[in-house]
């Protein structure tokens, strides 16, 4: 099993900078393709890691739920991928 590679981050512990650097890494895994955005498998690796931090032993229905979810809040301009400006705005990180 994969350790999920969220669990190394601590986002509120840290100052700004650290935030932005983290962001930056946390995207960059998750963008496997590397053409700033998530999509299909990405969203996919991205929502299971996030759902596994508050609920380990999370259904596949659930985690589809999510999301759709996800998509639905983050996808700002429709595009059916997740660019990385709009996943800082979805997790409420401004960066500067």
């Amino acid at each position: 099993l994969k350790e999920n590679f969220l669990l190394k981050f601590k986002m509120d512990a840290c100052s700004q900078e650290d935030r932005k650097r983290d962001f930056e890494k946390i995207f960059a895994h998750y963008d496997v393709s590397k053409t700033g955005a998530l999509e299909g498998p990405e969203v996919d690796g991205f929502v299971k890691d996030m759902m596994e931090l508050v609920e380990p032993s999370i259904s596949a229905t659930d985690l589809d739920k999510f999301r759709k979810a996800l998509m639905g809040h983050c996808n700002i301009n429709g595009d059916g991928k997740i660019q990385k400006n709009e996943l800082a705005l979805c997790l409420g990180f401004k960066p500067s």
